[in-house]
């Protein structure tokens, strides 16, 4: 009970007399609230109690903010001695008497090293997707395999994931590998397993040598009459994720293929290369006017999410393009 009594409280109380101990009527009548207090507080104490505990076991053993301030940086990248540009060549020539900062290119190519290594929680998928043939989206593919796979550390594959003949294994080096995605296919119940091992998984790629990735490359068979289609896909798609870290996915031309949206559903970063020629902005258009339908129509913000971050690579044209329909109605 509160000890901060008012004034009128203490003049209220009749005072104790030593020689006749006997509680007065106010004492008497005040008992019964005595009781009923200490009964409240004798009741409340466990709850209160188990309330702190649950409290501290959900509190940080360290709540201190100092100490998580000198980690703000996720890595020391500007605290390294300078490797290239003038910075370099002088701390070497002084022999390192001379100590300058590192130039803001190296800084930034650290800064885009540090992303690219970055670790996540599991497997990305990156589609690189533009319904136009010849515009670079294979060759687009192959480099940002191989920028993750020297750069990362990790372990990344690019899928040729077009329904029929892509042409990811021709631009790739084969290494006397003619496996394709079907002959993954036609054994790929064995990687459906607990047993499943990626070093027999490997047997089906084609690994790319110092550029460090490797390539599920798509049908090669001009007899073969059958494409891959969703249920292909989901469960090709299954076993890559559980041995490969970053799914680069070079998708063919057809964006209504059921390979191609099925591939779309799973995809965490989409990649549109772009030439400076009118129909491939219109082709790339058309195929973003659909992902956003696609968001409309079925209440998935996941399409439209994907246009809004999407990359877009765009290479020069051999045509002139232009732009019409500025605000004040000119050419740009």
């Amino acid at each position: 009970m509160s000890t901060n009594w008012s004034g009128a409280e203490r003049k209220s109380r009749a005072p104790i007399s030593l020689l006749n101990p006997e509680p007065s009527a106010e004492d008497n009548a005040a008992e019964p609230v005595k009781e009923t207090a200490a009964l409240a507080v004798a009741i409340s104490e466990p709850a209160q109690a188990q309330q702190a505990a649950v409290e501290a076991q959900a509190a940080p053993l360290v709540s201190g903010r100092r100490s998580a301030s000198v980690l703000q940086k996720d890595n020391m990248n500007d605290e390294l001695p300078p490797a290239t540009g003038w910075q370099a060549f002088l701390r070497t020539v002084t022999f390192g008497l001379v100590k300058p900062k590192v130039g803001a290119a190296e800084l930034a190519r650290r800064t885009d090293l540090s992303a690219i290594q970055r670790v996540y929680s599991r497997p990305m998928r990156i589609m690189v997707a533009q319904p136009l043939g010849g515009v670079g989206k294979t060759m687009c593919s192959v480099g940002i395999g191989s920028t993750f796979g020297i750069h990362s550390g990790q372990h990344a594959i690019v899928w040729d994931n077009n329904e029929m003949m892509g042409t990811l294994g021709v631009r790739t080096n084969a290494n006397g590998s003619t496996r394709t995605v079907w002959d993954l296919l036609n054994v790929l119940e064995k990687f459906e397993t607990i047993e499943a091992r990626k070093g027999d998984f490997s047997y089906y790629t084609r690994h790319q040598g110092k550029n460090q990735f490797s390539v599920l490359a798509s049908d090669e068979d001009p007899d073969r009459m059958k494409s891959i289609g969703a249920d292909e896909f989901n469960r090709i798609h299954t076993v890559v994720s559980r041995f490969y870290d970053t799914i680069v996915l070079d998708t063919g031309n057809n964006t209504r293929s059921e390979n191609w949206l099925a591939s779309i559903d799973v995809t965490d970063q989409l990649v549109i290369p772009v030439r400076l020629q009118r129909n491939a902005v219109v082709s790339a258009l058309r195929m973003i006017e659909q992902l956003e339908s696609m968001s409309e129509r079925q209440g998935n913000p996941h399409y439209k999410n994907l246009v809004a971050k999407a990359v877009v690579v765009i290479t020069q044209g051999g045509d002139k393009f232009q732009v019409r329909g500025g605000l004040d109605g000119r050419h740009r």
